[in-house]
């Protein structure tokens, strides 16, 4: 028998991924409204922009959801070979543990120590040239937007306990 990833259709997935960018539209539209969407005497309110960008998210949905019910649904295997499956969990599962560990390693480090790991692993580049990326990538980040922007990223436990500035 074959495998229910091998008989998953297109309209299957896109449909799934309408309603979880529904449901998500629904608690940032409401996480914005309490924030203000409004515009007040110096500007946009703290909930502006993200209700902004939440009404489009939703209109996009709707959008997908529109093309699969009105129009012709692509009936095609999303994967057409177990293969596909693989390269995509191959990919998949770093980035979910590397937004588990941003609690305790930050945004910063989280990200060096995930560029690193997927630059070695993934890309086959060298372990220097991983290195070099998982070190500068951090570094450049903070740069800006730190130091540049001054704007706050969760910080990682070293930071907290004085062994690095993110």
């Amino acid at each position: 028998m074959t495998p229910i990833w091998l008989r998953t259709t297109h309209r299957a997935v896109e449909l799934g991924a309408v309603i979880c960018l529904l449901g998500l539209g629904v608690v940032l539209l409401s996480e914005s409204i309490e924030l203000g969407p409004g515009w007040g005497d110096s500007g946009p309110q703290p909930g502006f922009f993200p209700f902004v960008l939440t009404v489009l998210l939703t209109l996009g949905a709707l959008g997908v959801l529109y093309v699969n019910v009105y129009r012709q649904p692509d009936l095609r295997p999303f994967f057409e070979v177990s293969q596909e499956v693989t390269d995509l969990l191959r990919v998949a599962v770093p980035v979910g543990v590397a937004v588990v560990l941003i609690r305790w390693l930050g945004i910063y480090a989280g990200s060096g120590l995930y560029l690193a790991f997927f630059m070695a692993w993934y890309g086959r580049f060298r372990w220097y040239q991983a290195l070099a990326g998982g070190i500068l990538l951090p570094v450049i980040m903070w740069l800006t937007l730190r130091e540049g922007f001054n704007i706050p990223m969760p910080m990682s436990m070293f930071y907290r306990s004085g062994i690095l500035p993110f």
